[in-house]
């Protein structure tokens, strides 16, 4: 079912399972506001856009901060 999953989703996850995560993650909101704007930019490619230098930037930036925290 994880294949299925959408951003939304996985922020969905970590608020009903939030014992789970709370070691590892910063807050909800934190990880609320990475995913959406990974969501965003995974949905212009989705839709046959192309990202540009800033967007892409703002993607390794989010991830870098993601993989600090969480691992």
């Amino acid at each position: 079912m994880i294949n299925y999953t959408d951003f939304g989703d996985l922020s969905s996850i970590l608020s009903q399972n939030y014992d789970l995560f709370e070691v590892h993650i910063i807050s909800l909101e934190w990880a609320r506001q990475i995913f959406q704007t990974l969501e965003r930019s995974r949905n212009v490619i989705m839709h046959s856009g192309e990202l540009g230098n800033r967007d892409i930037e703002r993607i390794g930036t989010n991830i870098r901060d993601w993989i600090s925290q969480v691992g």
